[in-house]
C-alpha cells in the first residue's frame, strides 16, 4: 500500500463543521459561520488559489451539501482530491439515542435513489438480523460515500474510533475486508486514522498490510499523541509508512510557525492536514508550512 503523489497540504473539514477540541464556544461560532455551503467554498477557492489540492470531509450532515457544490464547479471537480473521513461517528451515537439503529440507517439512505434505497436497506437490515459484521459494513460505507460519488477520492480513512476499537480487539478481518472494499469498490487507497500511531503501525505490519497511509495527531505538545510523543516520533523514524498529520496546531493551542518548525523537523511527515476559518489563518498557515517544509527539507533524525 502506498498512496503516490499524496497532497502535502490537506484542507480540513472541523472548522466548516464547528469542530474544535479545545472550546466549544469557537467550535460553535464557526459552525454559524459556515452554516451554507457558499463560505465553504469562497474558503475552499481561496485555498486552491495558494496551491492547495487536497481537502479531507467528514460524513457529516452538511457534506453532501458541499459534494454537490464541489460537482457544480468545473475547477473543483477536475482538481480538488478528496480525503473521505468515514463514519462521522458523532452523528450514529447521538442518533442511535434518540432513534435507534435501524431509524438511523433509514434516515442515512433518504438521499439516495428508491432503488437503492430498498437494497441498501435489505442488505443492511438482513446483514444485521444475521449480525453480519462484513455485510453491515459494506452498507455504511456505501451509505457513508454516496455523498462523494463522481468526485476525485484519493484515499478513504476509517475513522479512529472504529479502527482503534478494532485494533484494540485484534480483529485483523476487519482491517483486511476494508482493504479490500476501498481498493476494488472504489478505486482508492484505504487509510487508517488513529490515536495510537504505533500500536496501528505494529499490527498493519502483522497483517501483512505494507506500506499503510495513516491520520494520526503530531504536534509539539504531544496533545493526542499516544501513548507519548516519543513513542509515536520513533515509530515514525523506524517503521515504513506514510502518515497525514492531523492536529498539528492542538486545536489553535500553537501559532503555526513554531507548529511547522517542530512538524517538518520530523523525518518522513508525508502530509498536512489544517483547518482554516478565515483568509488571514489561511494566509499564514499555508506561509508558514512552505516556509518549515523548505527550511527543513532534509529531515533531522531523531
Amino acid at each position: 500500500m502506498a498512496l503516490e503523489n499524496i497532497d502535502n497540504i490537506v484542507l480540513g473539514h472541523n472548522s466548516f463543521f464547528g469542530v474544535n477540541h479545545l472550546s466549544q464556544e469557537q467550535g460553535e461560532r464557526t459552525a454559524a459561520k459556515f452554516e451554507q455551503a457558499g463560505p465553504i467554498l469562497d474558503m475552499i477557492r481561496f485555498s486552491m488559489e495558494r496551491g492547495v489540492r487536497g481537502m479531507m470531509m467528514s460524513t457529516h450532515p452538511r457534506a453532501a451539501m458541499v459534494a454537490e457544490a464541489v460537482r457544480a464547479d468545473g475547477r473543483m471537480l477536475d482538481q480538488l482530491n478528496l480525503y473521505p473521513l468515514l463514519p462521522y461517528i458523532a452523528k450514529y451515537v447521538r442518533q442511535s439515542n434518540e432513534k435507534g439503529v435501524v431509524n438511523v440507517i433509514m434516515d442515512q439512505v433518504k438521499g439516495a435513489g428508491i432503488g437503492q434505497t430498498l437494497g441498501l436497506f435489505a442488505r443492511g437490515g438482513m446483514a444485521m438480523l444475521r449480525k453480519d459484521v462484513f455485510q453491515i459494513l459494506k452498507t455504511l460505507i456505501q451509505m457513508e460515500l454516496m455523498p462523494f460519488r463522481g468526485l476525485r477520492m484519493r484515499a478513504v480513512f476509517l475513522h479512529d474510533v472504529l479502527s482503534d476499537l478494532a485494533l484494540s480487539l485484534d480483529m485483523r478481518s476487519i482491517f483486511e475486508f476494508y482493504v479490500e472494499e476501498i481498493r476494488d469498490k472504489y478505486e482508492a487507497e484505504p487509510a487508517f486514522a488513529t490515536k495510537n500511531l504505533p500500536l496501528m503501525v505494529r499490527r498493519l505490519k502483522d497483517y501483512g498490510i505494507e506500506r499503510p497511509l495513516i491520520l494520526s495527531h503530531f504536534n509539539q505538545v504531544g496533545f493526542n499523541m499516544n501513548p507519548s510523543q516519543e513513542a509515536c516520533e520513533r515509530c515514525l523514524v523506524e517503521e515504513d509508512l506514510q502518515i497525514m498529520a492531523m492536529g498539528t496546531l492542538a486545536s489553535g493551542y500553537l501559532k503555526p510557525d513554531e507548529a511547522y518548525k517542530y512538524l517538518f523537523g520530523l523525518a518522513k511527515m508525508d502530509s498536512v492536514v489544517v483547518g482554516v476559518s478565515n483568509p488571514s489563518h489561511a494566509e499564514q498557515t499555508f506561509a508558514a508550512i512552505h516556509t518549515q517544509s523548505k527550511s527543513n527539507s532534509e529531515p533531522r533524525q531523531r
